[in-house]
């Protein structure tokens, strides 16, 4: 077996995400051709099958997904090396892909995102939203270089704490509510026209109504929070949300803390095995600084 081409592994790993070659091929100029022809040349230098094609596109072989993990670990190391000499070197440049919940890549980023970018011009900056499930994945998989998200019980990666979100029950903005009201009684849920988070993107509504012998009467779940916000605003039904999540739709709904009040942590997930580059611990110290947090030793 001869050694392989990085930018041939930067393929495989880009075609095994995306599921598309002829997606890959408009993002990187190559084309399909070449890319089949890449992808068939390293299944034949490694002799195993990496990949299988059918109508629906392409999927990863179950060996193929043993050696794009090992592959992930390859392309950080050398972006990591790279990093290190640009840096010696007395360059800033980089790139970071962060995790990141919707709500927090709604209120929080965009702020954080445009004074990094104003300090550090040449790293490039790529988001995935998704998530507990997918974001605690993706670290794990080494397919974000960290995420803001809330952390699991038992989980081996590092959590940085940043604030925490109340959960909220939203109604439409003309809904009836008792004014006296200061906290909405989960039990009052009972039997209402609900539309519930779907448990695989955020599992905490449904644990929360699970606790409390709540039964609402479901009507949709979205993994889409502005989705179901919309719903509500069009009194399809009444839902909960992280207050973060509602925050440029207050002035459209009606809102109240939860009785008993549940809450989420949110913070920086960052896997335990893998050294942040530079970039991304300095991304992680402008956000320290964001929410006026002491700077933390990122080096291990």
């Amino acid at each position: 077996m001869r050694s392989m081409d990085l930018n041939v592994y930067k393929l495989f790993a880009m075609v095994a995400e995306s599921g598309n070659i002829s997606r890959v091929a408009e993002m990187t100029g190559y084309t399909q051709s070449g890319i089949s022809h890449s992808m068939k040349r390293l299944e034949d230098d490694l002799n195993v099958r990496l990949l299988v094609r059918d109508r629906y596109g392409v999927h990863v072989t179950p060996i193929g997904m043993d050696i794009l993990q090992r592959v992930r670990k390859v392309l950080n190391a050398n972006e990591e090396l790279e990093q290190l000499l640009y840096d010696v070197q007395g360059l800033e440049v980089g790139s970071l892909t962060i995790g990141a919940f919707s709500s927090i890549a709604v209120n929080w980023l965009p702020q954080i995102v445009g004074s990094f970018k104003h300090a550090h011009p040449n790293i490039a900056i790529s988001l995935k939203e998704g998530g507990t499930a997918e974001l605690h994945k993706w670290i794990q998989e080494q397919q974000v270089d960290f995420a803001f998200c809330n952390p699991l019980k038992n989980q081996t990666a590092e959590f940085i704490p940043l604030k925490t979100d109340e959960f909220v029950a939203i109604f439409p903005a003309d809904y009836p509510l008792d004014p006296t009201l200061t906290a909405y009684p989960l039990e009052n849920l009972t039997g209402q026209p609900f539309i519930l988070s779907e448990p695989s993107y955020d599992y905490s509504t449904t644990d929360m109504l699970r606790e409390n012998g709540v039964a609402p009467d479901i009507l949709f779940s979205s993994r889409n929070d502005y989705a179901i916000m919309s719903m509500v605003e069009h009194h399809i039904g009444v839902s909960i949300l992280p207050e973060l999540m509602i925050e440029q739709r207050k002035p459209h709904l009606k809102y109240l803390p939860l009785l008993p009040r549940y809450y989420r942590k949110l913070g920086i997930l960052f896997s335990a095995q893998k050294d942040l580059s530079l970039a991304a611990q300095t991304f992680i110290h402008f956000t320290l600084e964001y929410f006026h947090l002491p700077a933390r030793n990122l080096r291990g």
